[in-house]
């Protein structure tokens, strides 16, 4: 098997939650030396809070090394207004606002429609990594990066986006949020089937020891650390 190639993605939700540790999470990640896909989250009824927030606390304390992208929660409930493709769009041009040109993508709670597939491709995405429960991820789902069929999105086919997901073993996804221990066998199932890994956290969790343990343990497999997008590019 190739050297491992991991990606270490951070969804910046932290605007609606009361705590924040970017801080922790970047001080580790430069003095480990490995780059970070931090995705700014968009949602429908406050698109700018995140960004605000990152734009006057963050941005110039994660280095120009690391990557941004863009994490849309989608409305499903009755006080839902405005479509999907219509969302995924505002995301882009709120980023834009910020001089940020996204090229990584994830949504929110595993909800990727094969429908947003068109709409991300034409807003300039090359990456997406939603992850997803057994229900919305299938057993059979490739595990491995993928181009997505554009009526089924958990099946192989002519879409020019990748999909790289993040991993998951029997309905548990690799989020550093659970907890290092309970991330290690997650880690290990996928890595006896794949060369690339997926990983993700939140940014209102306070993930840096399960950061620290994931590095070591990661380093220890001889992986190389990239972003979202390069992994895309060296596939």
């Amino acid at each position: 098997m190739n050297q491992l190639k991991v990606v270490l993605s951070v969804d910046c939700v932290c605007a609606s939650e009361g705590k924040c540790y970017v801080t922790e999470l970047v001080d580790i990640a430069e003095k480990e030396r490995v780059p970070m896909t931090w995705l700014i989250g968009v949602a429908e009824h406050d698109p700018l809070s995140n960004l605000k927030l990152y734009h006057n606390e963050y941005f110039h304390r994660i280095p120009a090394w690391h990557e941004l992208g863009l994490f849309i929660t989608f409305d499903s409930g009755p006080s839902n207004t405005i479509s999907r493709d219509a969302l995924i769009r505002i995301g882009k041009d709120v980023l834009k606002q910020f001089s940020i040109k996204a090229t990584a993508f994830r949504a929110a709670n595993g909800d990727l429609d094969s429908s947003d597939l068109k709409v991300l491709e034409d807003i300039g995405i090359l990456v997406d990594s939603t992850p997803g429960s057994n229900a919305e991820r299938p057993a059979d789902a490739p595990t491995a990066p993928y181009h997505p069929s554009y009526s089924k999105v958990n099946q192989k086919g002519e879409g020019n986006i990748w999909i790289a997901p993040v991993a998951n073993i029997g309905g548990m996804r690799g989020y550093l949020d659970e907890g290092f221990d309970r991330l290690k066998p997650i880690i290990d199932a996928h890595c006896d089937k794949n060369d690339t890994l997926v990983l993700g956290m939140q940014d209102c969790v306070d993930n840096a020891d399960n950061l620290k343990h994931t590095l070591h343990y990661l380093k220890e497999k001889g992986a190389r650390f990239v972003t979202l997008t390069q992994l895309a590019s060296e596939l």
